[in-house]
């Protein structure tokens, strides 16, 4: 089945398990370079997108969706920039319990950072960060301080640690 992450008619097809592995590299490249409460939420929002918890095939988005800001957009898309060439650079892979295969990371992660590059603040869905808050609950991580997992380092979610749920 897999899943696609779209910017409109554009589209990068992943398989089920490299869509997993893609959000664990980009959870911990972000996790380790997120400062600001809007990094954090997209990291946090990526996250999300945790098969081992929502189902296989199911966490594909379109970029637009993102919880981008529309006041900081072009912070929003250079902190995105920096996490996928974070995760190009292997950022804490160590701390994963496998080892990546590059051959096929290393062009999904072009292909995305190639669609947030062209991404511009008229296209994004204005409502998409704050439907997405509206829309947790009271003891959500996103809303409750960012708190990190302890062996992993990386930021939790609703659904805890990616990482430990892998």
């Amino acid at each position: 089945m897999g899943n696609h992450i779209t910017f409109g008619e554009d589209s990068l097809n992943m398989s089920n398990g490299l869509t997993a592995v893609f959000i664990d590299i980009m959870t911990l490249a972000g996790s380790r370079l997120a400062q600001t409460v809007d990094e954090k939420r997209h990291i946090v929002w990526l996250a999300e997108k945790d098969q081992s918890v929502v189902g296989i095939g199911t966490v594909g988005f379109d970029i637009r969706e993102m919880p981008w800001n529309t006041e900081r957009f072009e912070e929003n898309k250079r902190f995105m920039l920096k996490v996928i060439e974070a995760a190009e650079n292997r950022t804490d892979w160590d701390k994963l319990g496998y080892q990546p295969n590059e051959e096929l990371l290393v062009p999904v992660l072009k292909k995305f950072a190639e669609m947030i590059s062209r991404l511009a603040v008229k296209n994004v869905f204005p409502n998409a960060l704050g439907e997405w808050i509206m829309d947790v609950d009271s003891d959500d991580p996103v809303i409750c301080g960012f708190p990190k997992c302890p062996k992993h380092e990386t930021l939790l979610t609703c659904f805890g640690c990616h990482i430990c749920n892998n």
